[in-house]
């Protein structure tokens, strides 16, 4: 991509210019220069990595992910490394589908039966043309973050290559679900967006799906949830007989319930009124009566229809009398009461109207340690006396000894050491990564082994980087043996070559936003990489590099490069990122897309 690599040269050598040209600021921008440079240098040995990987899957779905991560510092450049995907992905598929319609074709292949990714019998064109698909899926996540028409215009149209039509049909059905992953991906960055494409996706019919959008729209803008939640009353109204579960209707009366007893509290508009729940009451109720649902006896929907519609409810217990032995209870339907005079829940048998000491010990712990970690969080507000520095360390270290679970302890530890740390107080930081660094197996074996290696490396990158890069150095040499075995042991099973081919792991196959989220999702990961950059960005990069497998390489070098390009992106405890942060040195920082 050589002209990609000469826009981000350009990009990348920009930095922040000061009118007051002081031997500090002159410092600052000598720095920010080498670290562009340092940055563009790997991110040009990152693409020559995905140069060379010898799935043609595997090229396109990670070139996807860098042109996400170039949109950061240009769109212009980033559409255009995007419409060159497309262009790949569409010569893939295109290729595929002839061969496909070829009339010799080959069979399904029986060597090679039962693949465990597609599943079934499959001819070797099949199982490929099946990964394009799955890359498709990724290219169009990877686009969602940033451009939604793009992303969602990509998705539909690339269904036209299909030339068979039961085939392009069948696609089109699977789609189904994918689509509204894409929707809620893009709901993220864009709620206008996402609510009318989720609009436009009631005209295939109403889904629980939808109600998952409608909460998470609404969470973010308020106007487009409503929007969203009066096409889908529009919807249910217009063409009801569609609507084969009562749980469909159950799911949207509780969440419209919830949603209007807690807008009386925020005072923000609610999805649907008093009036909009009776109606869908009255469409749920006449469900029931009409004795169309698929998944539950019609009484046991009374109750919850009786609170918006009591006339629906009569006529539904009028129509089918409880049964022998009680009501049989729909999900949702009757919340958990507690008999009249008795004062004990029927659910667990508590007596409600006494304390529970359990519970209360639970509760009073929960806040010593909420009290504690907010002292700890606030020593680097402002300058703290030794003494009681010291006072509020020990009583942090005191908790987290209490706390069961070496996860739990290990998260609590390297924060404060972190905190100690950024604190000035470098030799008590140590002294506390020891109580972390007691926890941790030396000898990684297990997923659990390495994810507390992988904290404990995570807190000394804070508190003390010098320990964490040999620490990292270490697991990750462990961790090429055990992905090594992993790797054989799949190809022993993979008969079919859908995960593996040609020696290469078929990233791509796992299509969705399975690179994206890697890159993007691993919680605590982004504020370790960045710490580790920050601290020595040569010897972070040389840790990428130790990964012996490509695919798993190039992953850790894009999680690298997202840490430093994406810098405004919140940091894992949803803090906003550091100003000083290497990437807001390096380069001005563009507007994201809203």
């Amino acid at each position: 991509m050589p002209r990609t690599l000469i826009a981000a040269a350009v990009l990348l050598a920009l930095t922040t210019v000061f009118n007051a040209q002081t031997p500090s600021e002159s410092k600052k921008k000598e720095a920010a220069e080498k670290f562009a440079a340092e940055t563009l240098e790997f991110l040009r040995e990152t693409s020559a990595d995905v140069g060379n990987m010898r799935s043609i899957e595997n090229r396109i779905s990670f070139n996807a992910e860098l042109a996400s991560l170039m949109w950061f510092r240009d769109d212009k450049e980033a559409r255009a490394m995007y419409a060159a995907v497309i262009s790949d992905f569409r010569q893939l598929l295109t290729d595929y589908d002839q061969m496909l319609n070829a009339p010799n074709i080959a069979t399904a292949d029986d060597d090679s039966a039962g693949g465990f990714i597609m599943g079934g019998s499959r001819s070797p064109v099949e199982r490929k043309f099946r990964v394009a698909m799955a890359v498709r899926q990724q290219i169009a996540m990877s686009l969602a973050e940033h451009e939604p028409d793009m992303a969602y215009g990509f998705f539909a149209d690339s269904l036209n290559l299909i030339t068979d039509p039961e085939r392009r049909k069948q696609q089109e059905s699977g789609d189904t679900y994918f689509e509204f992953q894409l929707i809620t991906q893009i709901a993220a960055s864009n709620t206008s967006k996402a609510s009318k494409f989720a609009v436009d996706s009631l005209k295939e019919g109403f889904q629980y799906q939808h109600i998952d959008l409608l909460r998470k729209i609404y969470a973010k803008d308020t106007d487009k949830g409503i929007e969203l939640g009066s096409a889908i009353l529009s919807r249910i109204r217009s063409d009801r007989s569609k609507i084969k579960s009562g749980y469909l209707y159950s799911s949207l009366l509780s969440f419209g319930d919830e949603n209007l007893e807690a807008s009386k509290k925020s005072g923000r508009k609610p999805v649907y009124s008093q009036n909009d729940l009776r109606d869908i009451a009255d469409l749920f109720g006449q469900m029931v009566l009409d004795n169309t649902s698929e998944d539950a006896s019609p009484e046991s929907w009374a109750d919850q229809i009786g609170k918006f519609s009591p006339s629906r409810a009569a006529q539904i217990r009028a129509k089918f009398p409880e049964r022998k032995g009680g009501t049989a209870i729909g999900a949702n339907s009757v919340p958990k009461t507690v008999e009249r005079g008795s004062g004990v829940d029927n659910e667990t048998g508590v007596n409600a109207n006494t304390s529970d000491p359990e519970r209360e010990t639970r509760e009073l712990r929960a806040k010593a340690e909420k009290d504690t970690m907010d002292k700890v969080m606030g020593m680097t507000d402002k300058p703290l006396p030794d003494e009681e520095r010291a006072k509020i360390v020990a009583e942090a270290r005191k908790i987290i000894s209490q706390t069961p679970g070496k996860e739990r302890k290990l998260t609590g530890l390297s924060l404060l050491a972190a905190q100690v740390a950024r604190a000035g107080d470098k030799a008590l930081a140590a002294e506390i990564m020891r109580d972390a660094e007691r926890l941790v197996n030396p000898q990684p074996k297990n997923y659990r082994d390495f994810l507390y290696s992988w904290m404990l490396a995570s807190g000394f990158a804070e508190a003390d980087p010098d320990k964490a890069f040999p620490l990292l150095d270490d697991v990750i040499s462990r961790a090429n043996e055990t992905l090594a075995a992993f790797v054989k042991v799949a190809e022993f099973i993979d008969t079919a070559d859908e995960l593996i081919d040609n020696g290469e792991v078929q990233v791509g196959a796992f299509g969705g936003s399975m690179i994206t989220s890697m890159t993007k999702e691993l919680g605590i990961a982004n504020g370790t990489i960045s710490a580790l950059v920050k601290a020595d960005f040569a010897r972070t990069r040389a840790l990428t590099n130790r990964f012996d497998r490509t695919e798993i390489r190039v992953l850790a070098k894009m999680m690298v490069l997202r840490a430093i390009l994406d810098d405004k992106r919140p940091n894992a405890d949803g803090s906003e990122p550091a100003q000083d942060a290497p990437a807001a040195a390096a380069v001005p920082v563009r507007s994201r897309v809203d």
